[in-house]
């Protein structure tokens, strides 16, 4: 599930010449009936302060093609949420590499392992249900779509006879890029279907929102002064699909009360050239490291954030090797905006990746 942070930020090359007055968001206090946090397994030791979520979901465990455990640092690092009360955390089995998930979709016999040994760790470390996180990039293979329900109609039906829950984590964008997923069947199988609100603009891809509120006007992926209109405002851009959208695909298709959306809590940093598109892959970076950041150029006075109908924070500035940057990313505020909104559609529950990022 989504990106390492490795490097830290803006150590040097932040020399920022911008761009754009900024709209700023009004704070809203987040109130959610469920607020969780994904703790991954290369984050730092919980303090007492953190133990103020209503979820934990430790990230997590990842399987072999064998349906054995792999005894990496996600398996030997679950002592970070064994002060955390069992009934509050959950185990998420990270099914991140396609080759190892195409054989395991194909193999009852290695899909039965599997089970047994997911249900052993959860005996010896005690977690109250299973998340499981099968991220399969879309494919043209029509039966991929029957072998994802079987699998989890079998892995469920396992874990809720040793009365553990059974979630499944869905990329948000799940109708828009048809992803192999039937969310229907899979919303009845499983206990709750947390949607990932995050990675809609790829860090190989080009710049935009981690995943836009709205469609409208937005700013554009070009820094140059001409790209504005008249009126100094961004232009329009339609990026084809947005938060409010994907919840009322989701919910055409699952109970509200089992639905759960994920927020990420991080956001890229796209390098640019003349013609405005990307030199390279955008480098991640955690809220923290945003932050960070910001704290370097907030020193600059011609330093400006903006912010537009995506409902997140961008930021655009020139470093000092005269390479045009832009970063979009999610944060504190941006978050409470869309979960104002999940709550008027009758949503409660939302968590945050990662513990750690902000």
């Amino acid at each position: 599930m989504l990106v390492l942070f490795g490097t830290q930020p803006g150590k040097k090359n932040v020399n920022p010449t911008v761009v754009l007055s900024p709209t700023p968001l009004q704070k809203i206090k987040i109130h959610s009936s469920t607020k969780g946090i994904f703790i991954p397994y290369w984050a730092s030791e919980l303090s007492e302060n953190d133990y103020s979520y209503n979820a934990f979901y430790y990230f997590g465990i990842a399987p072999t093609k064998e349906g054995m455990i792999e005894k990496d640092g996600g398996y030997q690092n679950m002592t970070l949420v064994r002060g955390v009360d069992e009934k509050k955390k959950k185990l998420v089995l990270r099914m991140l590499d396609a080759s190892i998930t195409e054989v395991l979709l194909e193999s009852t016999v290695f899909q039965k392992k599997l089970n047994e040994e997911v249900l052993q760790i959860m005996d010896d470390t005690p977690f109250s249900g299973i998340v499981i996180d099968m991220e399969v990039p879309f494919t043209l293979q029509s039966d991929k779509q029957k072998q994802i329900t079987n699998f989890v109609q079998q892995m469920c039906t396992a874990f809720h006879a040793n009365y553990k829950s059974c979630d499944m984590l869905i990329y948000g964008d799940f109708a828009y890029r048809k992803r192999p997923y039937d969310l229907k069947k899979l919303g009845e199988i499983t206990d709750k279907i947390l949607l990932m609100a995050y990675d809609f603009h790829k860090a190989g891809g080009e710049p935009g929102p981690n995943f836009p509120f709205d469609s409208g006007s937005t700013i554009s992926s070009s820094l140059r002064v001409s790209s504005l209109s008249n009126k100094g405002g961004p232009e329009a851009v339609d990026y084809g699909y947005d938060f409010k959208t994907m919840i009322s695909d989701a919910t055409a298709l699952v109970p509200q009360e089992k639905i759960e959306v994920v927020f990420g809590m991080y956001g890229y940093n796209w390098t640019m050239n003349e013609q405005g598109t990307p030199l390279q892959t955008a480098q991640a970076l955690s809220l923290n490291e945003i932050k960070t950041l910001n704290s370097k150029m907030l020193h600059v006075t011609s330093y400006m954030l903006h912010v537009n109908d995506a409902q997140e924070k961008n930021i655009q500035y020139t470093d000092n090797e005269g390479r045009n940057h832009i970063i979009w990313y999610e944060d504190e505020e941006s978050a409470a905006v869309k979960i104002k909104y999940l709550q008027e559609q009758g949503i409660g529950q939302a968590s945050f990746w990662a513990y750690g990022y902000y």
